[in-house]
């Protein structure tokens, strides 16, 4: 065996342990395994660090700060109310909405990073319906992964436009978005069908009822006959000036041009949508305090603020591993790659989705696979159809919203599994994947 190939092998074990050693110990040891797993890379095997994903911790920290604001205020039991009053005459449609919500979002805002207000919502709605937690969190977190192919205003998106823009048989931004919406929808529908029924009801699942014993999570309100607590009199108007935030950063999203822009050596910069966002909330936070009465202090002790930290822990340790062995690696993974797709052009899809996994990002799986695809000849209708792919940036947990949603779900039906690849996210992703995939080539014939 090859010398690089050994020494790889060997990375990625080290990779897969710092994982494995984290999910054992549980909460903020997923960070504190994944930094131990950087020293080993750094110190043992002489690697770079890799980037440490800073943007996606602050945002994180700026939209837990403004949710926990809103949680402490009972903004958050004022949105399930009115979330439940909706699903009480459908009760399994949370199953279908929270994704289709989440994609519509997501897809808005050109950021998956906008799920993290909604996931407190989806627990708590689930939860107080009965319903198993990591039905809906898993779904609507992989309908994250895919959103950005289906968004006019995505960093991805603008990737695919540049890359295809000057080819003959080039597609309009409106065209793309009419292969890869309906796409996207269709896989997120065939991904919550799935999930209908996925994993033990409550009642049985023992890991629930066993935590349900210890104290670890309260009985849904629904449960115990008891009559819900009445919302505190500002709860309305703290939830209603999250919202506002929350569409203020959409909107400013699909509108580019109500952002402020720079000339930084003679390029036009533009102010990004992850600082954006992290302004947005952290301002929010403040008028949630004002506008709810609530004490600074409370927002640190909402439950929301202590999730939010143990997935930023998580996050820190996990992503930046994962970051440093990719950057070591980098030639002979997508390099490997690259060969595949040139004997076999349909694996152009596979290549996006594996790119995006191992980099947890969908613009770099564009840039990469892309070109790539292009000098094969393949057609752009037919590249088009193949963008819903980068949601594999769930394929392995390290990202943000995965590990917010394991940590907000106190029942602990949404978890990382021992194996490292057998968490919630994986078969929701894969469905939702293949089958956007598959109705994106069949739009793409017809657009195209």
């Amino acid at each position: 065996m090859h010398h690089s190939n050994l020494i790889m092998i060997l990375e990625a074990l080290v990779v897969v342990g710092g994982i494995y050693m984290g999910v054992r110990t549980g909460g903020i040891g997923l960070g504190l395994w994944g930094a131990v797993g950087v020293l080993v890379l750094v110190f043992l095997f002489r690697e770079q660090p890799g980037d440490i994903p800073s943007d996606a911790i602050l945002v994180i920290l700026a939209v837990i700060t403004a949710a926990s604001a809103m949680q402490a205020a009972g903004g958050i039991d004022y949105l399930v109310a009115v979330a439940e009053r909706v699903i009480r005459a459908h009760p399994r449609a949370i199953n279908f909405l929270a994704p289709l919500v989440t994609l519509l979002f997501c897809a808005s805002a050109g950021t998956g990073n906008i799920i993290f207000p909604l996931l407190p919502v989806i627990y708590e709605v689930s939860y107080e319906r009965g319903i198993r937690p990591e039905r809906t969190l898993s779904t609507s977190v992989a309908a994250s992964g895919v959103a950005l192919a289906a968004s006019p205003v995505s960093a991805a998106m603008a990737a695919f436009v540049g890359l295809t823009g000057d080819r003959g048989d080039a597609l309009s931004l409106g065209q793309i978005i009419a292969i890869t919406m309906p796409a996207c929808i269709v896989g997120v529908l065939a991904a919550a069908l799935f999930t209908l029924h996925w994993g033990k009801d409550l009642a049985d699942d023992p890991i629930y009822q066993d935590r349900l014993a210890k104290g670890l999570v309260d009985p849904p309100a629904s449960e115990t006959g008891e009559d819900k607590k009445p919302l505190a009199p500002r709860a309305k108007p703290a939830a209603i000036t999250f919202l506002i935030g929350v569409l203020v950063v959409v909107i400013l999203g699909a509108f580019k041009d109500l952002l402020p822009s720079w000339t930084v050596d003679g390029k036009t910069q533009t102010l990004s949508l992850t600082t954006l966002l992290i302004m947005v909330m952290l301002a929010v936070a403040l008028a949630v305090i004002y506008i709810g009465k609530v004490k600074p202090s409370e927002v640190l002790d909402a439950p929301l603020t202590k999730s939010g930290l143990t997935a930023i822990i998580a996050l820190l340790g996990i992503a930046w591993l994962a970051n440093t062995f990719i950057a070591a690696n980098e030639d002979t993974v997508i390099g490997g790659l690259t060969n595949i797709a040139k004997s076999a052009p349909w694996f152009l899809a596979v290549g996006i989705f594996l790119v995006a996994a191992m980099t947890t990002s969908q613009s770099a799986a564009v840039n990469t696979m892309i070109p790539l695809g292009l000098s094969l000849g393949v057609g752009v209708p037919q590249l088009a159809a193949y963008l819903p792919a980068m949601g594999g940036v769930m394929t392995l947990p390290a990202n943000g919203s995965q590990l917010t949603a394991v940590e907000i779900d106190k029942t602990g039906t949404t978890k990382i599994g021992k194996y490292v690849v057998n968490h919630s996210f994986l078969l929701p992703t894969i469905v939702m994947v293949v089958v956007s995939v598959i109705v994106g080539i069949l739009l793409a014939l017809v657009i195209g």
